[in-house]
């Protein structure tokens, strides 16, 4: 099974109360992530991660391997702009089954490009390929108004906070950021 997320920034405490996640510190936030992660994936699932795995400034090495090694699957990382310790270190790259920049997979028919950043064009966008993105979290910025306008129903975004903090199948993927966009519709016409 393949499943995506992006955004859990593991140790970084003011991301508990900027994207307001309902935890009360980062140990909380991963220690649920971990609970809701480990119940869904097996170890032989992929875990496509984009981005934004921890965050550079608040996690050493050694919390990194904890956080790696107590999450089922083989993980796959797409570096993200708070990767730099991880992309800096062959030791900690060593716990993902890879780290890329950016990532072309087909499933089950289905194509998908991986990349931290939203983009306007990716990688066989003409013949069908989704993007599946991070990094704007579950914001409502001119970022999010493009994308949800013009790429709705080809670009996804994998931010946990819109997901459930656990790494979702495509399906509700897709599912999750209909619902979001909805939400965000319904409190615009407030």
């Amino acid at each position: 099974m393949d499943y995506f997320i992006s955004d859990m920034h593991f140790g970084h405490e003011d991301r508990v109360k900027w994207d307001a996640r309902p935890f009360k510190d980062a140990a909380e936030m991963f220690s649920v992530m971990r609970e809701r992660w480990n119940a869904r994936v097996r170890e032989d699932d992929d875990v496509w991660i984009v981005g934004d795995f921890t965050y550079y400034g608040e996690t050493d090495d050694e919390n990194i391997r904890h956080y790696a090694l107590n999450l089922n699957g083989r993980k796959h990382l797409i570096y993200g702009n708070h990767d730099d310790r991880i992309k800096n270190s062959p030791a900690l790259q060593h716990l993902f089954c890879e780290c890329v920049y950016e990532k072309y997979i087909e499933r089950d028919g289905r194509k998908f490009f991986l990349a931290h950043y939203p983009m306007v064009e990716w990688y066989r966008r003409p013949q069908g390929c989704v993007l599946i993105y991070g990094h704007i979290h579950g914001s409502c910025d001119d970022g999010y108004d493009f994308m949800a306008a013009h790429r709705k129903d080809e670009a996804f975004n994998a931010g946990c906070m819109i997901n459930g903090y656990v790494p979702v199948t495509f399906e509700e993927l897709a599912l999750n950021n209909e619902s979001f966009r909805q939400q965000y519709i319904s409190d615009k016409e407030k």
